[in-house]
């Protein structure tokens, strides 16, 4: 069985973008995986302001000196900003250094998106090694970067896995970063992993929809086509964004902060890490969020992410990059996430008065004495003890298990078991 690694290292070798063959072509071994709806809007559509772009394909990107190839920005995928302008010239050193785009690392060759969210802006130039732009001296350069436009279709693949309730929560990840394992294709292989997981639970409350597409473009599009009878059934949204490197699983909450689904991340960390960082909304990593929660979609949207990394938008990005365990462990978290989504149910008492519970085999009982009574609060079988007692009150239509959960501080699946053996002797329904 493979992993989720090995499928990101399958996914990872592909030039993505917003537009052209890179995504065309990766559609292929991803419907190998699930099976996606693929929805199509053509380049040059556009959408408030925002334009979908042509595919870019670099013809030629030498720059040389007295004659000598000096670099080739065709040698790497990263060579050449994403639809970058054509531009054939002589230059002096100075003149060309600010169309010369590196990383901080020496070595790295950085990945330059800018342009395709920024078309009226002119740019033109080639991406290379730090130290390699540092080595070239004073003189006079040629420049022949020849780039063609032409027309193609942004694709939004959405795979749909059809629960009791027509609202669903949505997981997205981004396919739009060439040559990025982490950033995210990671996102793409923890999210298939997590809906063949959810496709295991015996029934699902909740439907839940996949969707792998560029960047801000292709959840705005989708959301506009698509229209209110469909987006106002979404109960929220999943983002997973660069979730495979060896950093600490971080949550960013959506833009109220204490939605259904920011309690429900809220719980399944508090109860899965020692300790975890989360932060507001578009405080620790910025992407599709924005366009989820913009008027009138207002989609409660979380974040999963592992980021910052030093190798981040470059071509030192890759598959060797990602932990197994890590991007296992972002899938298990995702998942719980989903999972106390389905338990927060409500029950409703079957009885009246005070019962027995010793005869049902439902009896906790409370931590032992000691010089200071009873810990009722800080331990787990002290909060058992309170919830037990105080359980008949709360079981009204108004208390679901979450609230529970919060309250007491112990978790939704444990509470949950626990009312199901109520329920099974007839207390509750």
């Amino acid at each position: 069985m493979s992993s989720i690694k090995d499928l990101a290292s399958d996914l990872y070798p592909f030039p993505y973008s917003i537009t052209g063959p890179g995504n065309d072509n990766s559609i292929i071994r991803l419907c190998k995986e699930l099976s996606f709806d693929i929805y199509k809007y053509s380049s040059g559509q556009s959408l408030n302001g925002w334009l979908i772009p042509p595919a870019c394909i670099v013809e030629k990107a030498e720059l040389r000196k007295n004659g000598e190839l000096i670099y080739d920005g065709k040698i790497s995928p990263l060579g050449v900003p994403s639809q970058s302008d054509s531009f054939v010239g002589e230059l002096l050193l100075d003149e060309l250094k600010p169309h010369l785009f590196v990383s901080e690392d020496e070595n790295a060759i950085p990945y330059h998106w800018t342009k395709l969210y920024r078309p009226d802006e002119p740019l033109w130039g080639f991406c290379m090694p730090k130290k390699l732009k540092d080595s070239l001296s004073e003189g006079t350069y040629s420049v022949e970067l020849i780039t063609k436009k032409v027309s193609a279709s942004m694709k939004v693949m959405i795979y749909e896995l059809q629960g009791d309730s027509d609202e669903f929560i949505l997981l997205n990840a981004h396919n739009c970063h060439p040559y990025q394992a982490n950033d995210d294709i990671s996102g793409v292989a923890v999210g298939i992993d997590v809906m063949k997981r959810l496709a295991n639970l015996p029934s699902r409350r909740y439907s839940y929809r996949l969707m792998i597409a560029p960047e801000l473009l292709g959840p705005m599009f989708w959301l506009n086509q698509v229209g209110e009878n469909e987006w106002s059934k979404a109960r929220g949204v999943i983002l997973l964004k660069s979730v495979g490197n060896q950093r600490p699983l971080r949550l960013q909450q959506s833009f109220s902060g204490n939605t259904l689904i920011d309690r429900a991340a809220h719980h399944v960390f508090k109860h899965g890490y020692e300790k975890y960082s989360f932060g507001e909304f578009r405080a620790i990593y910025g992407n599709d969020e924005t366009v989820f929660e913009a008027p009138p979609y207002c989609i409660p949207s979380v974040t999963l992410t592992r980021w910052p990394f030093p190798q981040y938008h470059s071509n030192l990005d890759t598959p060797d990059l990602l932990d197994d365990e890590l991007l296992n462990d972002t899938a298990k978290t995702t998942f719980e996430i989903c999972r106390t989504l389905e338990l927060n149910i409500s029950y409703k008492r079957n009885f009246s008065g005070l019962i027995c519970l010793s005869r049902y085999g439902l009896y906790k009982s409370p931590p032992p004495q000691d010089v200071n009574g009873v810990d009722y609060y800080k331990s787990e079988r002290g909060r058992w003890s309170r919830l037990m007692n105080a359980l008949p009150s709360h079981l009204n239509d108004s208390v679901n298990l979450l609230e529970l959960a919060e309250l007491y501080e112990l978790p939704i699946a444990d509470i949950y078991k626990y009312l199901e053996d109520w329920k099974d002797q007839g207390l509750v329904k």
